[in-house]
C-alpha cells in the first residue's frame, strides 16, 4: 500500500498547490473558471479523442465492460431511490441536499481519474479511462439531471426530453468519445501530424486540470454537515466501487480493463456536480463539502482499493 500511496502522492500534492494558489490569490478568483473552462472543453476532449482514435480495442470487452459500468451505478441509484426517505429523515435534509448527496455517491472525477490511470497503467490505459467517460458521463448527467428536477427547489421547471438529450450531447466529453469511436469504425489511421497536434494540446491538461481541482475546495466549511456529508464519502470511495468490481466480475471483466473501471468508481465526485446543483436549485456548498472532504480520504481509499480489488 505504501508504494502505491507514494505513487499517488504528486497527484494530491498538485492539487494542494493548486488549493495554495488560490488561497494566497497568486492566481485570481477571476482566472479559475476560465482555466476549467480550458480543461474541460479543449485539453481533455483532445486527449480522450486522440486515445480512443489510436487505440488497439481488439482484446479489450467494451460492451461488458461498459456493461457492466451501467449496472453499478444503475444498483447505487436504486439503493438511494429507495432509502431516499428514511435516509432523509435521519439526516434531516431537504430534498435539495438529498440531491447533493445522490450527486456526491455517483458522479466521479474525471480530471483526477485521467491523471492517476496512465501512473498505474501506462498511458496506453487512457483508452480505458476514456471508455469509461464515454459510458458513464451521459449517463449519470441525465439520470442527475432527472434527479435535481423531481427533488430539487429553485429551478422554474423540469428540463424537457428534448433538453436533457441536447445537454448530453454537448457535453466535451460524450462527443470527443464518439468522435474517437468513430474515427475507429471507420478504419482509418490517426494521421502522425494530427496525433502530435492531439499530443501537445492534451499534453498540460492533467496538471492543469489538478490544479483547477485544488482551487475548487473548500476546507473551511468542509465539517459543515458532517453526517450527510461522511455518507456521501462513503458510499462514493468505498460502496460504489465495490459495486463496480461486483457487476465487473459479473459480466466476466478482469485485468486492466476490470481495474481501470474500478479506478474510475474510486475517484472522487466531480466538479459538474456543483455547477448542475448551482444552476438547478441544489445545494452547492454542500456538493463542495463532500467533494473536499473526497479528495482527503481518496489519498487513502484509493490505494487500498486497488489493493483489494484492483
Amino acid at each position: 500500500m505504501t508504494q502505491i500511496f507514494l505513487a499517488l502522492l504528486p497527484v494530491f500534492i498538485v492539487i494542494m498547490i493548486g488549493a495554495l494558489l488560490r488561497r494566497t490569490r497568486l492566481v485570481g478568483d477571476a482566472h479559475w473558471p476560465g482555466v476549467d473552462q480550458i480543461c474541460y472543453f479543449v485539453l481533455f476532449p483532445a486527449i480522450i479523442f486522440k486515445e480512443i482514435a489510436a487505440a488497439d480495442f481488439s482484446s479489450v470487452p467494451v460492451w461488458r465492460m461498459a456493461g457492466a459500468m451501467i449496472v453499478a451505478l444503475s444498483v447505487m441509484f436504486a439503493l438511494l431511490l429507495i432509502l431516499r426517505v428514511p435516509l432523509s429523515s435521519a439526516l434531516r435534509i431537504n430534498g435539495a441536499q438529498f440531491t447533493s448527496l445522490f450527486q456526491g455517491a455517483t458522479r466521479w472525477h474525471t480530471f483526477i481519474a485521467f491523471a492517476i490511470v496512465p501512473l498505474f497503467f501506462g498511458n496506453d490505459a487512457l483508452a480505458l479511462a476514456a471508455i469509461s467517460a464515454a459510458t458513464m458521463t451521459p449517463f449519470l448527467n441525465v439520470v442527475c439531471i432527472i434527479i435535481m428536477s423531481l427533488y430539487a427547489g429553485g429551478h422554474n421547471e423540469a428540463p424537457s426530453a428534448k433538453l436533457l438529450v441536447h445537454g448530453v450531447l454537448r457535453n466535451p466529453f460524450f462527443l470527443s468519445s464518439m468522435g474517437g469511436v468513430l474515427f475507429q469504425l471507420s478504419g482509418l489511421s490517426l494521421p502522425g501530424m494530427a496525433a502530435q497536434v492531439l499530443d501537445m494540446i492534451g499534453r498540460g491538461a492533467l496538471g492543469l486540470a489538478l490544479l483547477t481541482v485544488g482551487a475548487g475546495l473548500h476546507f473551511g466549511e468542509a465539517a459543515a454537515a458532517k453526517l450527510t456529508v461522511g455518507l456521501a464519502t462513503v458510499l462514493k470511495l468505498l460502496l460504489l466501487p465495490l459495486l463496480m468490481y461486483l457487476t465487473l466480475s459479473l459480466f466476466g471483466v478482469g485485468g486492466t480493463p476490470a481495474a481501470v473501471a474500478i479506478l474510475c468508481a474510486a475517484v472522487p465526485t466531480g466538479s459538474g456536480a456543483y455547477v448542475l446543483a448551482r444552476q438547478m436549485g441544489g445545494d452547492a456548498p454542500l456538493v463542495a463539502n463532500i467533494l473536499t472532504l473526497q479528495v482527503i480520504c481518496a489519498a487513502l481509499t484509493i490505494p487500498l482499493i486497488l489493493i483489494l480489488l484492483a
